[in-house]
């Protein structure tokens, strides 16, 4: 169990982050005291390294994160911000991690794996299944709009021809 004070600082954290708005006062204090859902990284730690089978998903409460690759670990690939959700695709999926997630300083994360879903209440997994899906859902949306976009630019491009 965390001590009231860290309790306190990753409460304020969880209200100022978008996945945890349809979750109650009392549901956010049970994530929060959960000592083996959050976790804080230092400068230079992976928080995922590519090649890893586990299937953890992470929400950034604090700090920021690079994202890289093995084959070019000097070249930033993006920044992930607070708020932001990452390493879904492996619980989706089974397949092994694609990328290194470092923190570029201190950072703080709710982490979610198999045992910590089988163990939280029923009701609070439904939450975050139900915030992992429309996470899901703006992200294909989001892909639809660019590749409808990109068709578009192609087709300009070829009517120019």
């Amino acid at each position: 169990m965390a001590q009231p004070r860290e309790i306190q600082k990753i409460l304020k954290l969880m209200n100022k982050t978008e996945f945890f708005k349809e979750f109650s006062s009392a549901e956010k204090k049970t994530i929060a005291g959960l000592k083996s859902l959050v976790a804080t990284h230092k400068r230079g730690d992976f928080v995922i390294r590519q090649g890893e089978t586990d299937s953890t998903i992470y929400i950034l409460l604090e700090g920021k994160l690079a994202i890289t690759k093995n084959d070019a670990p000097d070249a930033e690939l993006s920044t992930l911000h607070p708020g932001a959700i990452f390493g879904e695709v492996p619980l989706i999926t089974g397949k092994s991690r694609t990328t290194n997630v470092i923190a570029k300083g201190k950072v703080i994360v709710v982490k979610m794996d198999g045992n910590s879903f089988a163990h939280l209440d029923p009701h609070i997994l439904n939450k975050f299944k139900d915030q992992l899906l429309k996470l899901l859902i703006g992200r294909l949306d989001n892909m639809n709009k660019a590749l409808a976009e990109l068709k578009a630019s192609i087709q300009k491009f070829y009517a120019r021809v």
